[in-house]
């Protein structure tokens, strides 16, 4: 099987020869860099702002500054080796950009241009460009592996002096042979020094033509496809599995799809497949099994809307990683010392990508070749036309401009993607469900592969026209039924739904059933003894936390903030010693965060936000001092019904008393009260203070309420 290829053409604002680069002014180059710096609608970090400005014309004048120190070392003598000067080279599917590249006979200079000081972190930045160009950059590694030669990192100050002479301090050896131990340190008189000591350690002095590099295709080594497979199959993500779940039907899934997708490109089709289930049935799991192990694994990108799954996974791994090779006395099983573990494990998950981020100007404006084979998790999420994406509006649905841009950028032997779609899990305005992508492959002339169980699902309301269609393939395993997380008892998911749908008697029966498995639904007006609950029954490395809706404005009367977003990695994953973790019970996350991850327990909190009125459900969004109605009460639903699915053991759901005084009109205890007697009707089962009763707190006998539908 091929090793995945992806164009990385265009990426670089400003390439010329070395005699055309000094042939040109300086004033014409950096508006030239200017404008593209417009076009891209480039967003300067903060520490940049003063490097590369906060407008076109700032931004111009430092140009105009940090050229001619680049000009005067090219102008002298010893420098006819450098044959092209490249600025700005944006490595888009790395999300890098740097500074200058210089292509010289047998060696690539990599400079980065600092103001007055150099520190380690520029040292890394510098280092990690060469090292992403060698391990992504197919030529790059081509001219080295094949033919010599060396990349030499250069960090250049624009201001003041560099505190030693220049030196060469070796190349590296051990994983990345063809690179210097470290960079070499110059300012603006020394520039040239930098530039002479590197060729003249040079191995080879083969040439390499500047289109040939620029048109280079993006692709991974097979040491880092290596490392991604090892890191896959040794991680320990809770987060994302739990082992005691039955998995025939995720395998049976996993077998049948990747039977599509291989049929599909056997037949040079451009295809969709797609892939229903119940909140924690294993989706996501199909999909890193496929990308990740599948036979199309090596030309498959794993693209989620999901980006709080991004950031947990990636650190899961990278922790990980490091616990593998530190059983290691020097060397992985991957070919890596253990101190480049860093480097590798952030570049092993090249494979995973936020969706917005995949698509973004350069998939409508050339396409990107990112993988023939895109699985897509949480395909229900994308936007529909105009909504705001990377700070434009949408030309198109997304999903219509995904596939334009996968026939695009594969005109030739077709393309797959596989959408995930998680049901009745619509949580922000603009997103467009499955239908999105059934009428994007129905208008581009993509066939497609569903299952008759995705089809019956509630926000179809023309199923017969799409299982009638003459570009459906049926799928057999096509939905996941069974929950992963309440591996014991599956009826939570149907509880919530339930409660959420008003219909208190049908969750009240569930309810008993649940008690009956150990599995009560526990609530309660003192999120201190929600906490001691909590505490009390995670034991060992499992995991506990608070969630709530993300319109939960008032629980900042109880000290907890749902617009303050902690690093979900963190939270996810630091162990209970961390006050950031989730098990410190400090923060909460909220279900835009917390989506498609889960926790072994729950608080889940339960604010004014969507409440009982009239006996109906009503979705409130807190503006200025006061609630507004909120005419989208399917999406304010949806939102508690991913914290409501959030646990794998056991939740307990805090309601708010309120205000007792009657001063604060948005902490009305009738808001609260009304939520709790319904909750308790549905049978979640109310804590007393004080008593244990093995994994949790002694019902309260008193309370009953008679079971009462709502709307």
């Amino acid at each position: 099987m091929a090793e995945p290829v992806w164009a990385s053409s265009n990426a670089a604002w400003y390439s010329a020869s070395r005699m055309q680069f000094l042939a040109t002014p300086t004033k014409q180059i950096a508006y030239e860099l200017a404008g593209r710096a417009a076009d891209e609608s480039l967003e300067i970090e903060r520490e940049q702002a003063q490097e590369w400005t906060r407008s076109v014309n700032l931004l111009q004048v430092n140009l105009e500054a940090k050229i001619p120190l680049l000009r005067r070392a090219l102008e002298e003598p010893g420098c006819d080796a450098i044959h092209d000067v490249i600025l700005e080279f944006d490595f888009r599917r790395r999300g890098l950009r740097m500074d200058c590249l210089l292509l010289a006979e047998g060696a690539l200079f990599v400079i980065e241009f600092k103001r007055s000081r150099i520190g380690r972190a520029d040292r890394d930045q510098v280092m990690n460009y060469a090292v992403n160009l060698i391990e992504f950059h197919r030529v790059t590694r081509e001219w080295c592996d094949d033919r010599g030669a060396i990349l030499v990192p250069v960090l250049a100050l624009t201001e003041g002096k560099a505190h030693r002479p220049v030196t060469w301090p070796d190349l590296a050896g051990h994983s990345w042979p063809s690179i210097a131990r470290k960079p070499l340190e110059c300012d603006g008189d020394t520039l040239r020094d930098a530039l002479l000591v590197g060729l003249a350690n040079r191995r080879a002095y083969e040439p390499i033509p500047s289109e040939l590099w620029l048109q280079s295709p993006f692709q991974p080594s097979s040491s880092i496809l290596d490392a991604t497979l090892s890191l896959y199959g040794n991680h320990d993500v809770v987060a994302i599995q739990d082992h005691a779940a039955p998995k025939a039907a995720i395998e049976a899934s996993t077998i049948e799809i990747q039977d599509h997708i291989h049929a599909a490109l056997a037949e040079g089709a451009y295809h969709v497949v797609f892939l229903s289930g119940a909140p924690g049935a294993g989706k996501t799991l199909v999909g890193l099994e496929l990308v990740m192990r599948g036979s199309h694994a090596a030309e498959a990108v794993f693209v989620t809307g999901n980006a709080p799954l991004v950031e947990v996974l990636n650190k899961a791994l990278m922790t990980s990683y490091r616990s593998q090779a530190q059983r290691a006395d020097s060397w992985s099983l991957t070919g890596y010392r253990r101190k480049d573990e860093g480097f590798v494990a952030g570049a092993a998950t090249y494979k995973i990508v936020k969706a917005h981020n995949f698509l973004g100007k350069r998939g409508q404006a050339h396409g990107q070749q990112d993988g023939r084979v895109l699985v897509f998790d949480e395909a229900q999420r994308t936007y529909e036309q105009g909504r705001i994406v990377l700070g434009q509006k949408l030309a198109d649905h997304e999903a219509d401009l995904i596939l334009a841009v996968q026939r695009q950028s594969y005109p030739e032997g077709g393309a797959v993607v596989v959408a995930l779609i998680g049901h009745n899990q619509a949580i922000n305005r603009g997103e467009r469900g499955i239908r999105a992508w059934l009428e994007a492959a129905d208008r581009h002339g993509w066939t497609f592969s569903i299952g008759d169980e995705t089809l019956a699902l509630a926000e179809f309301q023309d199923r017969d026209h799409w299982a009638a269609h003459p570009g459906r393939r049926p799928l057999e395993h096509g939905h996941l039924r069974q929950s992963m997380r309440y591996y014991r008892n599956a009826a939570v998911e149907d509880w919530g739904s339930q409660v959420l749908e008003g219909r208190s008697s049908t969750a009240h029966a569930l309810a008993q059933e649940m008690d009956g498995h150990g599995n009560s639904v526990w609530l309660t007006r003192d999120l201190g003894e929600a906490r001691t609950w909590a505490r009390e029954i995670s034991v060992g490395g499992q995991r506990c936390g608070i969630i709530a809706s993300g319109q939960a404005k008032r629980l900042a009367a109880e000290g907890l903030f749902v617009d303050f977003k902690p690093d979900i990695a963190t939270w996810m994953l630091a162990p209970s010693s961390d006050v950031r973790s989730s098990n410190s019970l400090e923060t909460v996350q909220n279900q835009y965060q917390i989506q498609g991850l889960e926790l072994d327990y729950c608080i889940v909190c339960w604010d004014a936000d969507l409440r009982i009125e009239r006996g109906r459900w009503a979705a409130y969004k807190l503006s200025g001092s006061d609630w507004q109605k909120d005419g989208l009460l399917p999406v304010a639903k949806n939102g508690y019904r991913v914290i409501l699915t959030r646990a794998r053991k056991g939740m307990v759901i805090f309601v708010p008393t309120g205000d007792c005084s009657g001063e604060d009109a948005t902490r009305d205890r009738a808001f609260y009260d009304r939520i709790f007697e319904f909750l308790v009707a549905c049978g979640a089962k109310p804590l007393v203070p004080g008593k244990d009763v093995g994994d949790a707190r002694t019902p309260d006998k008193n309370w009953s309420v008679p079971p009462v539908d709502v709307v």
